[in-house]
């Protein structure tokens, strides 16, 4: 049986006709961001970690938003410290402990491995290929919605990520959450990418 790639399935776009799109109302609409575990101080667990997609990172300034009365956002906000860890979707059950359950020890419940940051107190999963130590340095509030900006103090890297000093984002299979008020779903990369600028160079130069 001949090997085909991804690239060699038809797909079928419908035509982008104007008169085609309507109006979607919807509270919510997640369009693809990546899954994250977020790792914090608890007062009530000594450490704990919930599961979370709304995070967006420039240079060393690192943003998450959180509803404003969720555990995360309490002890987060309190402790002004935090950890980013991106699972691969070999974590899915930890995921999902992580997003579905609360007011108890994830960490205990989840069975993850964890060691404490260098320059933050909150815990760092060592089965996540990347993880990054934040200092909180200012909240935004939005209605309920805590947006989080912290500064980015450590990024640590699985090994086998790296290849001659450099980040091989091929070997990054992160989760991504999709989804609107009637359904939400993951989606994964598995071994499909290109590199950023290939159509622009193959167009204009």
């Amino acid at each position: 049986m001949p090997n085909i790639s991804p690239r060699d399935i038809p797909i079928t776009i419908p035509n982008p006709d104007k008169n085609m799109r309507q109006n979607y109302e919807t509270s919510k609409l997640y369009y693809g961001f990546p899954v994250i575990l977020l790792g914090y101080k608890d007062a009530n667990f000594k450490y704990n970690f919930t599961t979370n997609s709304s995070s967006y990172t420039l240079g060393d300034m690192m943003v998450i938003g959180l509803h404003c009365r969720s555990n995360a956002a309490k002890q987060i906000m309190n402790s002004k410290e935090f950890t980013v860890n991106i699972p691969s979707e070999n974590l899915m059950d930890e995921i999902e402990i992580g997003g579905f359950f609360h007011k108890v020890d994830k960490i205990q419940l989840s069975k993850l491995d964890y060691e404490i940051g260098e320059f933050i107190d909150a815990p760092i999963f060592t089965a996540c290929p990347v993880s990054m130590e934040c200092k909180v340095e200012n909240v935004v509030m939005y209605g309920e919605t805590a947006n989080i900006i912290a500064s980015i103090k450590k990024r640590v890297v699985n090994p086998i990520l790296i290849e001659d000093g450099k980040l091989n984002s091929d070997k990054l299979n992160s989760v991504l959450f999709f989804g609107d008020d009637n359904e939400k779903i993951y989606r994964y990369l598995r071994n499909l990418s290109d590199k950023a600028g290939k159509f622009y160079k193959n167009k204009f130069e």
